[in-house]
């Protein structure tokens, strides 16, 4: 098997699975992948219920409850490995991939077989630094501007212990966007938590192009990726959908001195940055994250959302 692609689900989103499920049904190589479902609930009657009518190999394992979020990656690389499985995707359990874009990804896997890329993506909607790649690509020139003139309303505080307020300067001190400034302050920070950027600060942001998602979300089902997007030049990767090595990526969990938190994302950029290796987008090749936990009332808005995508 090509590539294990590994769902870090939750009981909290059971709305997601089944539209997720029906897209990636919609592969053409399904012979190349196999959907791992990563669980810590008593709920693998939901998913094999769920999958029974589709045509896509799973496995589901169930993980202990509590502190679980490494110890499902883990099994994720451990599983890959005794499948002889080069590749690994993984893919939180709030994203909608449209089955193109996977396709396009499963071609593409030998670009991480280098030493020049670690990781290889969707164009993700509200993704760091994907959302700036989705708004030139998915919105129109109009709502492209509109959504830059929410990234200048953006207010950036201290959080986490990790100071902020200077990015104010690209945002309510600026009379324009300009995400390469802005970019190249976030990598001047002495702090490893660089996945900051307005989409994640400012909700009536992310509202705006969810809008713009659903006014249009023919685009989003029926695009087809046309190229890859290989000199991304972003400081930091806040994706929760991307590929990478296998081999790689059990070497970044492994490496105990990568880690400040119980996380794979800051490990995942501190290797990015001591190998000097960038990462990898689809372009018009587009997954929909919905939003960052940040907000407040996270699952009824994507309840909402994801009614309207799918005409519930």
């Amino acid at each position: 098997m090509k590539l294990v692609l590994f769902y870090l689900t939750s009981d909290s989103r059971h709305y997601i699975f089944p539209h997720f499920i029906n897209l990636l049904d919609q592969s053409n190589k399904k012979d190349e992948w196999e959907l791992l479902i990563l669980t810590h609930s008593n709920d693998q009657e939901f998913y094999t219920n769920e999958l029974n009518n589709k045509t896509i190999k799973a496995t589901i394992i169930n993980v202990p409850l509590h502190d679980n979020y490494m110890t499902k990656v883990k099994s994720a690389i451990d599983y890959a490995e005794k499948n002889n499985s080069p590749y690994l995707m993984k893919c939180d359990n709030d994203i909608f991939i449209n089955p193109q874009t996977l396709d396009y990804m499963i071609d593409n896997l030998s670009i991480l077989d280098g030493k020049e890329h670690l990781t290889l993506g969707p164009t993700l909607s509200t993704g760091i630094p994907g959302v700036e790649y989705f708004s030139e690509q998915y919105l129109s020139k109009t709502e492209h501007n509109i959504l830059k003139k929410y990234f200048l309303k953006s207010q950036f505080h201290d959080r986490y212990g990790v100071d902020y307020k200077h990015l104010n300067k690209h945002s309510l001190n600026s009379e324009t966007w300009n995400k390469d400034e802005f970019f190249n302050s976030v990598k001047k920070m002495p702090h490893p938590i660089k996945g900051i950027h307005p989409i994640r600060i400012n909700f009536e942001a992310i509202d705006y192009i969810n809008n713009c998602i659903l006014n249009n979300k023919q685009k989003f089902f029926n695009t087809m990726p046309t190229s890859l997007i290989l000199n991304d030049s972003s400081p930091y990767l806040c994706d929760s959908i991307f590929c990478i090595r296998t081999d790689t990526y059990k070497k970044i969990i492994y490496d105990t001195s990568l880690f400040i938190d119980d996380a794979d994302e800051i490990p995942l950029n501190k290797y990015a940055w001591k190998e000097s290796m960038n990462h990898v987008f689809v372009e018009n090749g587009f997954a929909l994250h919905i939003l960052y936990n940040w907000y407040g009332n996270t699952f009824n808005y994507e309840k909402n959302f994801t009614m309207n995508l799918f005409d519930i």
